[in-house]
């Protein structure tokens, strides 16, 4: 991998610390930013690239860098309520690249693509959810619970990242191009 690859990659990982800062707080998993970089990370860097940068930032939180959630660190956030989550944006990422890397110029694909990808980041995170619950508190808990508890409050917010980010993302690729950061893996129809 190119040095310049590798500074797009921790760019992007650090725009996931970045966003973990900024939340709100609606239940035991809080909304933030995370999710818009995510679908960024696969849509402007592609399939491995994107779920690499994610990787990163997951590494840095389990190493002790409090870079999770409202700062939150160490190996248990991988295990707690929003650790599915994570392993979820991992794959996000990597679906979004890899249903982008043909054409990432129609803002509607693009969408599609992270809309893709977002709902399997829930069903993990929902998976990781149910089962933390289950594993440290005994407290099983049924598919709907969990749905109210950790999907349905954030649909919202992230139907407007998804806009956002299909938005954002032909422009960003543009300029990375331009800058030539990278060669231009996208064959534009």
């Amino acid at each position: 991998m190119s040095l310049r690859k590798k500074m797009l990659v921790s760019l992007f990982a650090a725009l996931l610390c970045v966003s973990s800062y900024i939340i709100l707080p609606i239940g035991p998993v809080p909304v933030t930013l995370q999710v818009l970089f995510v679908l960024l990370a696969g849509a402007v860097l592609g399939a491995e690239m994107g779920a690499l940068s994610v990787v990163l930032w997951i590494l840095l939180g389990t190493f002790g860098l409090p870079v999770f959630a409202g700062g939150k660190a160490g190996p248990m956030v991988l295990l707690g309520p929003t650790g599915g989550y994570l392993l979820g944006f991992v794959i996000c990422a990597w679906i979004v690249g890899f249903l982008t890397r043909k054409n990432t110029t129609s803002k509607l694909r693009t969408g599609a693509a992270m809309l893709l990808g977002l709902s399997v980041a829930y069903a993990v995170g929902l998976a990781g959810f149910m089962a933390s619950f289950k594993f440290f508190l005994h407290k099983p808990m049924t598919v709907q619970q969990a749905l109210t508890i950790a999907v349905y409050p954030f649909v919202p917010f992230d139907l407007v990242k998804v806009g956002l980010g299909a938005w954002l993302a032909p422009v960003l690729i543009n300029a990375v191009n331009r800058a030539g950061l990278m060669e231009a893996r996208h064959e534009h129809a």
